[in-house]
């Protein structure tokens, strides 16, 4: 027994040792995602800070395939050292629990959350030359024809696709998923009225709607944006207790010392807060955050409930 609690002793101390004197190399944000996307330009905004700050280059890894799932489980294998870390979004770390059978990690044991970065709200998109000019509309159409209205997403499972289906319910309505390979041809597919509508990040919506190739109907936000105060709400237009969409955040394999997860949040906060960053994000349709790692947990757990009913209740299904 004494043996034991020497070891421990020592163990502690050593881990204790290496918090202190974090970090000693570089750093890897590994993106499951391909370069370019929601989830890598924020991963590349602030690791420069967080390499200045921390005086080690921070490098940003793609690691794309498999709806993120191959990303994030090289992420969950690494050393619990601090020099891995994970940029996802809440479809990674929350939803896929729920729509794959067969994930070979759990996001809630083998994650620890060090903040959730941020956030943007989706947009109710329909091809310029649609017939409706309102959310209200398009519910109103698909009650009267259920199932028969498309919708274009990322693919089964996507963020996009829970989220709609979560509109849909909350709307009491019924629509037809048309999943495509990636964000990019959904969109396409949108604008060429090949389906009816799309539920798009603001930034996307944004470029469509400049552009003159569609026409935004609702925020998926709790309340109107400051930047397109004309763009009603979806609980504005009869789809209650709606307010939703993506976020983005940062994890480490669980069991990395709680001393290197506060250095980290804390880095990623100030980096979030550079004037740069943040102008850039605003260009995005982006709102930053960055909340402390009690923070994150607190919301995942709060979100876990919801999400859980409502891709059970629809029925999504990935392998």
């Amino acid at each position: 027994m004494l043996r034991i609690l020497v070891a421990g002793s020592l163990c502690c101390l050593a881990l204790g040792a290496a918090a202190e004197d974090y970090p000693q190399r570089p750093i890897r944000i590994i993106v499951p995602f391909a370069p370019g996307g929601a989830t890598d330009v924020p991963a590349r905004l602030v690791a420069p800070r967080m390499s200045e700050a921390l005086g080690q280059p921070v490098i940003v890894e793609n690691r794309p395939g498999a709806g993120g799932i191959i990303g994030v489980d090289a992420v969950v294998k690494a050393a619990r050292d601090g020099y891995t870390l994970l940029m996802a979004t809440n479809g990674e770390l929350v939803m896929n629990p729920f729509i794959y059978s067969k994930l070979p990690y759990d996001p809630f044991k083998d994650l620890a959350p060090v903040s959730i970065m941020i956030e943007s709200p989706l947009v109710l998109i329909v091809p310029n030359a649609s017939p409706f000019d309102s959310a209200a509309q398009v519910i109103a159409a698909a009650k009267a024809k259920p199932g028969e209205l498309t919708y274009a997403t990322a693919g089964t499972g996507s963020t996009s696709h829970v989220l709609t289906e979560m509109m849909a319910q909350h709307a009491g309505i019924r629509l037809l998923h048309v999943p495509y390979k990636g964000g990019a041809p959904a969109s396409a597919a949108m604008v060429s009225g090949e389906v009816a509508m799309g539920l798009l990040n603001l930034g996307s919506s944004t470029s469509l709607m400049k552009g003159g190739r569609a026409k935004a109907l609702a925020i998926t936000s709790a309340s109107r944006n400051s930047d397109y105060p004309s763009l009603p709400t979806l609980m504005e237009q009869g789809v209650p207790d709606f307010a939703d969409g993506i976020w983005v955040g940062m994890a480490a394999p669980a069991g990395v010392a709680q001393e290197i997860i506060e250095r980290l949040s804390t880095e990623v906060r100030k980096a979030l807060a550079d004037s740069e960053v943040r102008a850039r994000l605003a260009q995005l349709g982006v709102q930053p955050l960055g909340t402390t790692p009690e923070e994150a947990a607190v919301r995942i757990r709060r979100e876990v409930p919801r999400y859980r009913a409502a891709i059970t209740s629809a029925g999504i299904k990935a392998n």
